[in-house]
């Protein structure tokens, strides 16, 4: 059984960007204490971002400048905007 499996499904909202979606993430991800409904709504979020490899997940952490850092973070981004417009989180 995967641990998403386990999940309670909360609605996600309809974010107008992947910018939207993505400070609401990192908000919620550095949050100190969260609501329940804020945790479910964390951990969907989390299972999407999920999906992609874990160097796209570490490129869109990441704080780094340079050129290749860039286009690694350009390229994970447009991967879960993919993710996201299919689940029909962000609009395509």
């Amino acid at each position: 059984m995967r641990p998403q499996d386990n999940l309670v499904r909360v609605k996600i909202p309809a974010y107008s960007s992947l910018a939207a979606f993505l400070a609401h993430y990192h908000a919620l991800k550095t949050a100190p204490s969260r609501s329940p409904d804020d945790e479910k709504l964390f951990a969907e979020m989390s299972v999407a971002i999920a999906t992609l490899a874990p160097e796209a997940r570490a490129a869109l952490d990441s704080t780094d400048d340079t050129g290749s850092a860039r286009r690694h973070r350009d390229r994970a981004q447009l991967q879960l905007r993919r993710e996201l417009a299919a689940r029909g989180i962000i609009a395509a």
